[in-house]
């Protein structure tokens, strides 16, 4: 690489980005709120219950957006090897008995019932600051022979599967799935063939078609996918109330709060809360919503793209990924276009863990687009 004399001097603030983020984060607070009080009231919760909960982590993720900010992204690359670790022990610790707290089948937090947070959200965001870092290393060349790649695509390619696996075994197919396909964005970015991406990706898609053969329940959610008018008041129960919450929306929407299919959607303040917008919205409505994630996807890449540092570049396209990918497979599954997967609408579904998360990345962005160049080092072409 060659090095220019002088610094990148420090970038403005990108409002684009950043306003777009704040307007999703209410939008999801507005949306917690109406599609909560139906649980609210089934499970004798207080009035607001899950919106002081989200509140929470917005305040929570807003502070940790401006401290990334203050602090500046190059200082993760120092304890992306700690961050890791810690990681895998956050995921390790969902199955300690007395640590590790069960709901609905699935082993996903620590904590108590009334206070507990879902490692694998955090999981995420270590993943991909340590992924970029091992790919931003001076000796990471991806176009030497074949032995020597494997030994570069060794390392990160190990801490993902254990990453993907553990994560799996909560279970929970959908955040692996999403950690995977941004682990894959990164790679792109970072240079790997095409053809050894397609080795991965080939894989990969047979050990998934394994897992489905061995976990029944696995198979049970692509035929409830095909044909979900076989056991509607079943396993096909979520999809099809999504599906007409989604059909019902038409173009106008029945009006806020007004949505009928909420109050037979388990998850409507979360995994299937866009089928709760779209119905009570339309089309018309969620149209500004979808336009608002677009911006956040490609202000990031672009981001990404302009960075002058190639552990920030690898690290806002992987990030960028991580949100992208995760709102794609929500709404594919809130349109009946995929199969379930449990993951969260970015900034909109209730969760709070993943709110945190997502405006800590949001942060590290922000960070990366005022910082081409960490400061104080030359501008460097990548």
């Amino acid at each position: 690489m060659t090095a220019h004399s002088t610094p990148y001097p420090r970038r403005n603030l990108d409002f684009l980005l950043f306003g777009s983020t704040l307007i999703l984060v209410v939008v999801g607070l507005l949306m917690v709120v109406d599609s909560s009080y139906v649980q609210e009231l089934n499970h004798n919760k207080a009035i607001f219950h899950f919106l002081g909960k989200q509140a929470t982590g917005a305040i929570i993720g807003l502070a940790a957006m401006l401290l990334i900010m203050r602090v500046g992204y190059w200082r993760l690359r120092a304890v992306a090897f700690p961050l890791a670790v810690v990681g895998v022990l956050l995921l390790f610790a969902c199955f300690i008995p007395h640590i590790g707290y069960s709901e609905n089948n699935a082993t996903r937090w620590i904590g108590t019932k009334s206070i507990h947070l879902q490692p694998s959200e955090f999981a995420k965001l270590f993943l991909i600051i340590y992924v970029a870092k091992l790919l931003s290393l001076p000796r990471a060349k991806p176009r030497r022979g074949e032995n020597a790649l494997l030994l570069w695509l060794g390392p990160p390619l190990a801490i993902m599967a254990i990453y993907v696996v553990l994560i799996e075994r909560e279970p929970d197919l959908g955040t692996a799935a999403v950690l995977f396909l941004a682990v894959m964005v990164q790679l792109f970015l970072a240079g790997v063939r095409k053809r050894h991406l397609a080795i991965i990706l080939g894989v990969t898609a047979m050990c998934a078609i394994l897992f489905v053969s061995v976990f029944q329940h696995r198979g049970h959610r692509i035929e409830t996918f095909l044909h979900p008018e076989r056991d509607p008041q079943g396993r096909g129960f979520q999809m099809t109330h999504a599906t007409l919450a989604v059909a019902s929306g038409e173009w106008l929407g029945m009006g806020w709060g007004r949505g009928r299919e909420k109050y037979y959607l388990p998850e409507a303040n979360s995994d299937f809360v866009f089928a709760t917008m779209a119905e009570e919205l339309g089309f018309v409505g969620v149209l500004p919503v979808i336009g608002l994630l677009v911006i956040v996807g490609v202000r990031g890449f672009m981001i990404a793209q302009r960075a002058r540092d190639r552990f920030g570049a690898l690290l806002a396209g992987g990030l960028t990924a991580l949100i992208s990918w995760q709102a794609l497979i929500n709404m594919g599954v809130a349109t009946g276009s995929i199969p379930a997967t449990g993951v969260p609408l970015p900034f909109i579904s209730y969760g709070s863990s993943s709110l945190v998360m997502l405006l800590a990345s949001i942060g590290v962005l922000l960070s990366i687009s005022q910082h081409p160049a960490p400061p104080g080092q030359p501008a460097s072409d990548r």
